[in-house]
């Protein structure tokens, strides 16, 4: 799975958007960068980020997790870690291997779902009291 490419486009997602992602014509309005790190780190930054990006309105972005070529008959721990983990989300409408000059099949390009700001209505009664 080193040079494999990886994607997934979620149900809800116009196919333009994911032909242009596939191609990397999409803006970089972030970059996580998991090189160096454990899953369990890279899990815990995910987790982290995801949501506090998502939230500042950065939709579009990069994942770079490496090929995996020090990995052992496994495959690339880290890659097939992002993977699975991207599927999952709740948060990620679609993602796919980068294009060779943003990292190929090292990094992957992801879209965030946006952000809706649900509002509670809290009705306060006052009542007078004698």
């Amino acid at each position: 799975m080193n040079d494999s490419i990886i994607g997934k486009s979620k149900p809800g997602l116009q196919k333009k958007k994911f032909q242009r992602l596939k191609r990397g014509d999409i803006p970089i309005e972030f970059e996580i960068d998991l090189h160096g790190k454990t899953l369990i780190e890279s899990e815990e930054f995910l987790n982290l980020w995801l949501p506090k990006l998502r939230n500042e309105g950065k939709l579009t972005g990069i994942v770079i997790h490496g090929k995996g070529y020090h990995s052992d008959e496994k495959g690339p721990k880290l890659k097939n870690f992002v993977k699975n983990y991207l599927e999952s989300s709740n948060i990620i409408v679609a993602y796919h291997s980068a294009i060779q000059k943003d990292g190929g099949t090292g990094a992957v390009y992801i879209i965030l779902k946006k952000w809706r700001r649900k509002y509670i209505v809290v009705k306060i009664i006052l009542i007078q009291m004698r």
